[in-house]
């Protein structure tokens, strides 16, 4: 049996992806498994609109930055994933809102399984109370919420 496991991750905090591996041992056991991670870069939309409103600053903002954004997610993303023992490991970038996208890429990919990290209080990454939440709530395949230890 083939099990495809998605892995949501912030390219730029290592706590969003830290524990994970060990989990991912855990369910690989006797399956072969399928590897996808993805990292999603907020929408920026909402963030220019916003700052627009503040100051007038945000004018100034270069009209390609949602697709600069997702050159440096990506760029970093290949660097941070490399072929290991699940063997070729498919990454995947997008811009949006974090919950839907990650839930957009599992119907996408037909992942069996997601994986993601939960926060501790103090956590300042992607994944706060809210997306997992939605993630686990909407999900259609089977979500594994990991704690750090």
């Amino acid at each position: 049996m083939t099990l495809k496991i998605l892995v949501p991750i912030d390219v730029e905090e290592p706590r969003s992806w830290s524990a994970v591996l060990p989990e991912l041992r855990q369910h690989a056991k006797g399956n072969k498994v399928e590897l996808s991670v993805v990292t999603v870069v907020p929408d920026l939309g909402t963030v220019i609109a916003q700052a627009a409103q503040a100051a007038p600053l945000a004018s100034a903002l270069p009209a390609d930055l949602k697709e600069r954004a997702l050159a440096v997610a990506r760029d970093r993303l290949e660097n941070l994933v490399q072929t290991d023992e699940f063997g070729t490991i498919q990454k995947v970038a997008r811009s949006g809102t974090i919950y839907s996208e990650i839930l957009h890429t599992a119907e996408e990919l037909s992942s069996d399984l997601i994986v993601l990290m939960s926060h501790l209080p103090d956590f300042g990454d992607y994944l706060l109370g809210p997306n997992a939440a939605k993630i686990v709530r909407h999900a259609r395949c089977s979500v594994l919420v990991v704690r750090p230890k």
